[in-house]
């Protein structure tokens, strides 16, 4: 895990779905590292400042920087639900993209490698975004993971695909198909 991933609480999302509990936790967890690392600086620089602890002193600079803690909290909550916001939107905007190409194709026409990509994509984008097991979005990765041409290209297609899948089945509580037992479609 880097750094960055660390001190931003992306840890939250490995045991979660990426919304508004892992929004609250993360902001939770942003927050307090950042009063942790400013407290010790603020009363660094306080005017005669002794180097020595003191509980009271310790609870007095706490007292003062509710403000800070609520500003900072307020801005690392929003920052994070319009990421998310943003994530969900666009995965929604993408599965509706796919079903209203498919509705609106010939009967007959669907599936096809094009649609069988883009399917596969869905899956590695909902994963990647830590939607996956959001329940709107995990029905319907479920329903492709049935499809052995969708589970062949995200196999192929996703970075560590064979890990990345029984992440999948895991977190969804399914199984997979067997790609290797099905040709893929001409179409």
């Amino acid at each position: 895990m880097s750094t960055v991933a660390f001190l931003s609480g992306e840890f939250i999302l490995c045991d979660r779905a990426n919304g508004g509990t892992a929004v609250l936790l993360r902001s939770l967890w942003v927050t307090v590292l950042i009063c942790a690392i400013v407290l010790p600086i603020k009363s660094y620089l306080a005017q005669d400042t002794k180097l020595a602890f003191s509980a009271y002193e310790l609870k007095v600079e706490l007292g003062q920087m509710i403000p800070w803690f609520g500003a900072i909290f307020a801005g690392t909550y929003a920052a994070f639900y319009t990421r998310f916001a943003a994530q969900w939107g666009y995965l929604a905007s993408l599965y509706n993209q796919i079903m209203a190409t498919t509705a609106a194709g010939q009967p007959g026409q669907f599936p096809n490698r094009t649609s069988i990509n883009w399917n596969a994509a869905f899956i590695e984008d909902a994963q990647d975004l830590h939607l996956a097991r959001k329940s709107m979005f995990a029905s319907v990765i479920r329903e492709h993971l049935k499809n052995p041409h969708v589970v062949r290209v995200f196999l192929a297609s996703a970075d560590n695909g064979q890990y990345r899948l029984r992440e999948l089945e895991r977190q969804l509580n399914c199984t997979a198909v067997d790609p290797a037992e099905f040709e893929f479609p001409e179409k």
